[in-house]
């Protein structure tokens, strides 16, 4: 079973996140809808040469 995980992303211009499963983004907001179905190691390189923070968020459930 796969679990998907939520990845902050954090830039100049624009704040939002990614749902990442089984090291591909497979959602995310409009501005980063390129990044769906790419790896998420390139997706996080990508966007920290452009001075982002890319940080995952805790799992919410318990």
């Amino acid at each position: 079973m796969t679990s998907d995980r939520w990845v902050w992303v954090s830039l100049p211009w624009a704040t939002f996140a990614v749902v990442v499963a089984d090291g591909l983004v497979v959602d995310a907001a409009p501005i980063a809808r390129w990044s769906i179905g790419r790896r998420e190691r390139d997706v996080a390189d990508h966007y920290r040469r452009r001075g982002a923070v890319f940080v995952p968020l805790p799992d919410p459930t318990p």
